[in-house]
């Protein structure tokens, strides 16, 4: 019996030694049909094709809950903007009192992301005053926990509003859900306009755009300034025929894309990731056309939270840092 278990303590050894255990990571993104998801899918398959220990699993998540996510260790990876990891980082504003101490970067500026308001190109309304004081509006936005839907809270604070008295007292239908939800909705009509934030140009907006021709709700100089001075977002614009049959430029707000880490993964984990993602840098605009402003060397600059020790090692050893 002794020689017997010694055959099998001394199999089970040369097993594990022969075959590297999976580490599964958890990567938090965004609504299915939106952009984040698709370049956390991208991503993942280039990290893992450089680390095949690595089993990387993208689900669903939203800009203002990714964070909390990450923090809490529930996810290892998520995308977050740099407005909302600031904020939960510092423990201000959205996430006033409750500072997340476990939440690290690895870099920024992945892409840029655009608050879409879409509207039917017949629509009655076309900028944000007409629409708020508007009757009897259809809207789809995106899905409560993700930036875009808090984003279009503060829009309605800052134009002195909320949900309740927009279907109240002005017969709003508002509908939650994904992209790929809305998207149907709004091709059904069902809504005639549709609020989320993509990076561009927004698959789904193609998609829509081939049923249902589209256009935009500007956002005015007014807007603008209320909503920088306030909520610290900055004004943008969507450029012309980024959509086909929107000739003109949209007046917009935007964020930066930046990606979390918890803490509490690895720094052989977080180095291995960081160095996939920059020596593959030159393939992240075939995943999505909004990454192609992605630039390993200023990655790290300017953080909303603190660069995690494995990403910092390795701009450390390329000079970035």
């Amino acid at each position: 019996m002794k020689n017997l278990m010694k055959v099998i303590s001394v199999s089970s050894c040369l097993c594990f030694s022969g075959v590297a255990l999976a580490e599964t990571i958890e990567w938090t993104s965004g609504q299915l049909g939106g952009g984040w998801y698709s370049m956390s899918s991208g991503l993942a398959n280039i990290i893992k094709k450089d680390n095949p220990d690595f089993n990387i699993k993208v689900v669903p998540g939203g800009g203002t809950a990714n964070p909390t996510k990450v923090n809490r260790g529930r996810s290892q990876l998520g995308w977050g903007l740099d407005t909302f990891t600031f904020q939960a980082h510092t423990g201000t504003v959205l996430f006033d009192g409750k500072k997340h101490d476990d939440l690290r970067t690895i870099g920024m500026s992945f892409s840029d992301v655009y608050t879409h308001f879409i509207r039917a190109e017949d629509a009655k309304y076309t900028t944000i005053e007409e629409v708020l004081t508007g009757k009897d509006v259809k809207i789809g936005v995106i899905q409560r926990g993700s930036s875009g839907e808090q984003a279009f809270r503060w829009i309605l604070e800052a134009n002195n509003t909320d949900y309740d008295t927009l279907r109240k007292k002005q017969g709003f239908k508002i509908n939650h859900g994904s992209f790929s939800e809305l998207s149907s909705q709004f091709k059904d009509g069902q809504v005639d306009y549709v609020f989320g934030n993509l990076g561009l140009p927004g698959s789904v907006v193609i998609e829509m755009n081939q049923s249902r021709p589209v256009g935009f709700v500007n956002f005015g100089v007014e807007q603008l300034s209320k909503l920088y001075s306030n909520y610290g977002f900055l004004d943008a614009r969507i450029p012309a025929n980024t959509y086909s049959n929107v000739a003109q430029d949209a007046s917009t707000i935007k964020m930066s894309t930046t990606l979390m880490v918890s803490s509490k993964v690895s720094d052989d984990t977080v180095y291995k990731i960081t160095k996939s993602i920059c020596e593959d840098q030159n393939a992240l605009s075939t995943i999505h056309n909004s990454m192609s402003v992605f630039d390993c060397k200023t990655a790290m600059q300017s953080a909303p939270a603190p660069i995690h020790p494995g990403a910092a090692k390795y701009y450390s050893e390329q000079g970035y840092m």
